[in-house]
């Protein structure tokens, strides 16, 4: 899933109508696997990733996380995310912003 998210990703920042707006459709629909935020937030941790992407991914992630981690007020999350996956984003997440990544972008994305 990585791969063909990290696709996806690229996808969005085409300048081209008609490829961004279906990169977008499919990011909206993978939302609903479950290894949707893991893969993202491995693509961002990626080293070897393009900066573009890696931010992208975090980008993506945080606003998934920000609207399914828990339920806000009356609102139900939209998609559940199991608590061993919230325990693995959390790892995965704390490990980017604590490591001595060079590329300042990503850190900031991360957090």
């Amino acid at each position: 899933m990585d791969e063909h998210l990290a696709r996806l990703l690229a996808n969005t920042q085409d300048k081209n109508e008609g490829p961004r707006k279906q990169a977008e459709l499919d990011l909206l629909h993978a939302q609903t696997n479950p290894e949707f935020p893991l893969s993202l937030a491995r693509i961002g941790s990626h080293t070897a990733a393009p900066v573009e992407i890696r931010q992208s991914a975090l980008s993506y992630l945080r606003n998934f996380i920000e609207k399914n981690w828990s339920p806000d007020g009356d609102h139900a999350p939209h998609i559940h995310i199991p608590d061993s996956t919230k325990e693995q984003l959390r790892n995965i997440i704390l490990e980017l912003v604590l490591s001595p990544e060079d590329e300042r972008k990503v850190k900031v994305a991360a957090r």
